[in-house]
């Protein structure tokens, strides 16, 4: 998921980099373990699309929001599937592994100490059949300069 309009950032967010290479690109490669198929969701005019482009192949959707974007993107695509915002940059492979191990329903998502972060796994669009699953560290989700920042810091 890259479309978002960045306004505690910037609306390159997705591709500004971390640790040398762009968040997105981050992304791409932990997903690319997971998947035959790893797609971009964006929104046309996005301004860092072509960018995005150049990463990896890009499925549109309307932009009226994260939630209803991930719906279009999940629709458009063969399940199960994998949701990962292009703004948790080191995500690893033992958080997915624990998402997909502790999955129980069409739709799970990951709380990262009680909070939302957009990681989730469709094995179904059931929207009625949907589970939270607490992880138990802090996934770090880059919002604001601060973020950017401190992410820096780790490389």
């Amino acid at each position: 998921m890259a479309g978002g309009k960045g306004t505690r950032l910037s609306p390159l967010k997705p591709v500004m980099e971390v640790c040398g290479k762009p968040m997105i690109q981050w992304v791409a490669e932990l997903a690319m373990r997971y998947a035959s198929q790893v797609y971009i969701a964006t929104v046309k005019g996005h301004p860092a699309e072509e960018k995005l482009r150049k990463i990896h192949r890009v499925l549109y959707t309307s932009g009226l929001g994260y939630e209803n974007d991930v719906v279009e993107a999940v629709s458009s695509v063969k399940l199960p599937a994998l949701v990962l915002p292009s703004d948790v940059p080191f995500l690893d492979g033992d958080t997915i592994e624990i998402l997909i191990r502790e999955c129980n329903s069409s739709i799970c998502t990951l709380l990262s100490q009680g909070k939302f972060v957009g990681v989730s796994l469709w094995r179904a669009l059931d929207l009625e059949d949907y589970q939270s699953i607490d992880y138990p560290r802090k996934i770090v989700n880059v919002n604001t300069w601060n973020d950017l920042t401190e992410i820096n810091k780790l490389c």
